[in-house]
């Protein structure tokens, strides 16, 4: 095999490195993923070495079986031994073989989602916590699973998470304790588990973790930036007798420290294997120039990082566009008819991505698109209307309007404690057609007809259905969802959403976008362009719909991913930026994240900036354009007047 003709100089250096620890900075575009199936094939054919004596180690079983057998029809020869893959399919194939030397059989159970959830309530009760102000299973399990993978202080991560809400967490670090001894006494491990207990089992076996180091003589990690404190350690342990470590990533994607991944494993490789060789991948074969250049020059703005620079193969194209337009309605149809602009010039829809920082950034868009009858489809998720906070606070707002609505009624019951589906339905049939929410013996009736612990919170909320008529809040759809919030579904969020401030940002965002509608049945008329509200999640597309239609998603969610035409929403100071990731962590992240939405883009980018944005109260307030836009030189966009 002819490797110096198959790889750019670049990648010829990284695939041939020698032994011993070696860091990738593989830069976007760059084939990253070449490099790595090329390294695979180097090391059968080059260095004589079996290919199940190689171990690589990936975030998704996609990756790792598109990598092996890309590496396997290169050198015509088996390379997934079962043990190569993601991290939680190599410590159950490790811990399948030594469980019991760490007082476990070899028979555990892997508990998924849903039986991880019915135990954690069953902890719960045998602890008989009083539900009202005590977070649902799901909640803390994520909650432990973040600290587990940081390998952090439970019980500090556990006051910090429940500071502004009445949940004990003594009974959560109690719950937790009973969560372990009944996994334990039932041979049973969570997915978290898995990666728990894999590091520990070969840092407390010297013999286990000697047999491994020389089973594996060489492993590979790709996306290595997107590791957590746990996995960087299982994988110290691997390599710890020869340092054949080779790892693949880019510090400029690292975008999900919320979620654990710890980027410091990057940048601290070459102090954490001294020796270690680094290799750089700039070469970009993805976009334009005129597209890199606006990359290069927001991510050099971080200074905490490896300096790199995207280098384009590609011939020149268009300048990236910027567009300031009025408000967040302009810049809907603005996307719009730019979409159906390139579409006519050949561009499939299916080739088009509006990306944006914030879930509620979509609104107006999604509003428009239903009302220009577009075929859309939103790649991270539900549509935004969609989403159960969303519903959930809409459901105050139907009832209000309808008081004979039934599944919003039945909605909003259900998330007092102890009020499931059958109870709801017979609440709501008890009060048949006396059901006015709006006077105050409808509430004596439904206090009486609710469970005891449910009845402190249905006191908060009927506050806000008595003040619908008192304080004249029927043309104040928003007033009614910030009371409804403040009252009671911000203390329910904490409890039962393990992204609760994500959740948040879309309630602030849905309540200034209220504004734009003179009654609250105007609004939910409006919002029912979009989403059929009697229904749970996202209707699913045909398969013919989705082939040809605009692509919407968040841009964490676009990572790995490529499109023709990018669009990025509403680049302006404190949307993206976003504020509250700014407050508390600074910059540095959102920098990377306006990279990789950059990046996403071959051909075509859009960068949007509203001029103002009308709030709640009914003022409007001035948006500064984004410092990402204000560190673009002039001369490296073409600014699009044409929408105001």
């Amino acid at each position: 095999m002819n490797f110096r003709k198959e790889l750019n100089e670049e990648q010829y250096a990284a695939v041939t490195a020698p032994d011993g620890p070696a860091l990738v900075v593989a830069a976007a575009g760059t084939g990253k993923t070449r490099t790595l199936i090329y390294r695979l094939a180097y090391l059968v054919t080059e260095k004589k070495i079996q290919p199940w004596e190689v171990l690589l180690l990936t975030f998704t079983n996609k990756a790792a079986k598109e990598m092996l057998s890309r590496a396997e029809a290169l050198v015509h020869q088996r390379f997934n031994s079962g043990y190569s893959g993601t991290f939680h399919s190599f410590a159950n194939r490790l811990l399948r073989s030594h469980a019991d030397s760490i007082g476990f059989g070899r028979d555990f159970t892997i508990l998924d989602s849903d039986d991880a959830k019915k135990l954690m309530r069953a902890c719960i009760d045998e602890l008989d916590v009083e539900k009202k102000h005590f977070p649902k299973p799901d909640v803390l399990l994520s909650l432990f699973g973040v600290v587990s993978g940081r390998m952090g202080d439970l019980s500090s991560a556990v006051d910090e998470r429940f500071e502004l809400s009445e949940v004990d967490p003594d009974l959560v670090l109690k719950a937790h304790a009973r969560y372990q001894n009944r996994k334990k006494e039932s041979n049973s491990m969570d997915f978290d588990d898995l990666l728990i207990y894999a590091p520990k089992l070969l840092a407390e076996n010297e013999k286990i973790r000697t047999f491994y180091q020389d089973e594996f003589k060489y492993v590979l990690v790709d996306e290595y930036q997107d590791t957590n404190a746990i996995q960087a350690a299982l994988v110290e342990h691997l390599v710890q007798a020869h340092g054949n470590l080779m790892v693949v990533g880019d510090d400029f994607q690292s975008i999900y420290s919320w979620r654990g991944a710890d980027f410091r494993n990057f940048l601290d490789f070459e102090s954490a294997y001294p020796g270690a060789k680094t290799f750089k991948l700039q070469t970009n074969y993805r976009s334009t120039p005129e597209i890199l250049d606006v990359a290069n020059e927001v991510i050099a703005g971080n200074p905490d990082q490896f300096q790199k620079e995207l280098q384009a193969v590609r011939e020149n194209g268009d300048k990236p566009n910027v567009a300031k337009m009025r408000d967040g309605s302009v810049q809907a149809r603005y996307v719009i008819e730019k979409a159906r602009e390139l579409n006519r010039k050949g561009i499939p829809l299916s080739e088009i991505c509006v990306l944006y920082r914030a879930h509620f950034h979509a609104m107006e868009l999604q509003m428009e698109l239903a009302r220009a009858q577009m075929q859309y489809v939103v790649t991270s998720g539900v549509r935004f209307f969609e989403q159960a906070h969303i519903k959930d606070v809409c459901a105050v707002l139907r009832l209000l309007v309808n008081p004979s609505d039934e599944l919003a009624f039945t909605r909003l019951i259900e998330m007092l404690p102890r009020v499931g589906k059958k109870g709801s339905h017979k609440i709501f049939h008890k009060l048949g057609d006396r059901i006015n929410l709006q006077r105050e013996e409808t509430h004596e009736q439904l206090l009486a007809a609710l469970p005891a612990v449910a009845r402190e919170g249905w006191e908060q909320i009927k506050l806000v259905f008595l003040a619908y008529r008192a304080d004249n809040l029927q043309n104040d759809p928003g007033e009614l969802i910030f009371r409804f919030n403040k009252a009671f579904y911000t203390e329910y969020m904490v409890e039962n959403f393990d992204n609760h401030k994500f959740r948040q940002e879309d309630l602030d965002g849905l309540i200034d976008f209220t504004v734009k509608f003179d009654s609250t049945e105007t609004f939910l008329s409006e919002i029912a362009l979009l989403s059929n509200l009697d229904n749970e999640g996202s209707k699913a597309p045909s398969e013919e719909e989705s082939q040809d239609a605009l692509r919407l998603s968040t841009i964490h969610q676009s990572k790995g991913l490529e499109w023709k035409a990018v669009f990025v929403l509403f680049l302006n100071e404190d949307m993206f930026p976003s504020k509250k990731a700014i407050e508390e962590a600074g910059d540095s992240e959102e920098r990377r994240l306006f990279y990789v939405a950059v990046t996403r883009a071959k051909d075509q980018l859009f960068l949007c900036s509203p001029m103002v944005r009308r709030q709640r109260d009914g003022g409007i307030i001035f948006l500064d354009s984004s410092r990402f836009l204000a560190e673009i030189p002039d001369e490296f966009l073409v600014e699009d007047r044409g929408f105001f």
